[in-house]
């Protein structure tokens, strides 16, 4: 299983909710305006689980500049691909895929939902496993984690839930081989 995940709602959060959480959190994204991002402490290592196992693909909204920023992303959990610009760029090994910059433009799709499904369809090419999307808006293309992991304005709670419920369903996988 690949998990693609919108960090930037599911995972991350600003400074004022870093600085009030009851748990130890680490900056994720700085910018040259300053620190930006944060994430749980427990959050990064299981960031760094998936990674490591070439297992999790953040998703994205922001264009390939402002993902240099993610230092998480190149220092701590560098993951197999990113997605960027809601699919429009696709980076494997934090370097632009040019091979899906050419498969997206001969396929085109023309709504998010089209460019959503062929993104996932094409990481699951290329590391051979099933993507299962942690995402805000409904996709009938790929399967979802379960609605109720994600707790709007809580991403201490959602986090905690995704890689908890996550966890469990590799496991099963994994004793079923």
């Amino acid at each position: 299983m690949i998990l693609v995940s919108q960090v930037e709602t599911w995972l991350f959060m600003d400074q004022h909710r870093a600085d009030a959480a009851d748990v130890p959190t680490i900056l994720v994204e700085k910018d040259a305006s300053g620190a930006k991002s944060f994430t749980a402490m427990r959050t990064l290592f299981q960031l760094k689980k998936w990674t490591g196992q070439r297992r999790f693909v953040p998703l994205l909204s922001c264009d390939e500049g402002a993902y240099r920023a993610y230092e998480v992303f190149h220092v701590d959990a560098v993951p197999p691909f990113a997605i960027l610009e809601s699919g429009r760029v696709l980076l494997k090994d934090n370097e632009v895929d040019e091979a899906y910059a050419a498969a997206l433009d001969d396929a085109a799709p023309k709504t998010y939902s089209e460019r959503l499904a062929f993104v996932a369809d094409y990481v699951e090419r290329a590391l051979g496993e099933t993507v299962v999307l942690a995402i805000d808006e409904p996709a009938a293309s790929h399967p979802r984690v379960p609605e109720d992991l994600f707790v709007p304005g809580n991403v201490m709670q959602t986090s905690e839930r995704l890689f908890a419920w996550a966890n469990r369903q590799q496991t099963e996988r994994d004793e079923l081989k």
